[in-house]
């Protein structure tokens, strides 16, 4: 929107340039033809100058509280879309994301921001239809037996895809948790805490509400929690579920005798 303004005030400054030369020219003119006597050309140049100043200085103010103006409503806007940049790095839900995406790509005012968003959404877009693809091969993959080494390399790949896509973008909420047991005492999560570390030394207990939960933690994938989670299932307890840290608890906090969940 600066940039409107400043070719602007670019025309307006030609303006004044080639209505000064105009004028050198005109009065240079009339001098030469002898039409114009020194008092009525006295009264004309300060007739011009007061003309001149009276212009210019409306213009500059103009221009200059046009500017202020623009630029308040640039970081009003700028602020506006921040918030939605959380939305979109923080949504775990894939179409929402894309949906919000597409929302700023049309409602991003004209400039580098609109262009941005408008290619973030055909980035992301292309990227939702693979992930839409790859949910549809492995709900098909599943009724399959005796795969090959080829079928089982694209199932690996799909589930990339779709894990990918399914992770917020914000990386602080990338990780994931087993979910091993829950106990009404601290002496009976510690008993699971045992197990759980011979699994992954990673492991730790997080007071969740009046519940001691005895907590896998350190998986950076779904897929890297899910290659334990039956192990976990067969040695600790066979009730054990995958969560994912942002959702499960966003906020942890160290307590007297394990973590906290806020």
């Amino acid at each position: 929107m600066l940039s409107n303004t400043g070719t602007v005030s670019f025309y307006l400054y030609l303006f004044f340039i080639v209505l000064g030369l105009l004028s050198i020219f005109i009065v240079y003119y009339l001098i030469k033809k002898g039409t114009l006597d020194p008092d009525k050309l006295e009264n004309f140049l300060i007739y011009f100058k007061w003309v001149i100043i009276t212009l210019a200085i409306s213009t500059v103010t103009l221009i200059v509280t046009d500017l202020f103006k623009e630029r308040d409503q640039d970081i009003k806007e700028l602020e506006y879309f921040d918030k939605y940049v959380n939305d979109v790095k923080n949504e775990e839900r894939p179409l929402v994301r894309l949906q919000l995406a597409k929302y700023l790509s049309i409602v991003a005012p004209s400039g580098e921001m609109k262009k941005s968003w408008t290619s973030y959404y055909d980035t992301i877009k292309k990227e939702y239809d693979d992930y839409v693809e790859a949910s549809s091969n492995l709900k098909q993959d599943t009724l399959k037996g005796n795969l090959t080494p080829k079928q089982i390399k694209q199932i690996d790949e799909n589930k990339r895809k779709v894990e990918l896509f399914e992770t917020p973008l914000s990386s602080n909420n990338a990780e994931w948790f087993i979910i091993a047991a829950g106990n009404n005492d601290i002496d009976g999560a510690n008993i699971n805490l045992d197990k759980a570390i011979k699994i992954n030394h990673n492991s730790t207990i997080i007071k969740k509400g009046g519940s001691y939960r005895t907590v896998l933690m350190g998986y950076f994938s779904k897929t890297e929690a899910e290659s334990q989670l039956e192990k976990v299932r067969n040695e600790v307890n066979p009730m054990s579920y995958i969560v994912r840290k942002a959702t499960w608890c966003n906020t942890i906090e160290r307590g007297d005798d394990c973590l906290i969940c806020k």
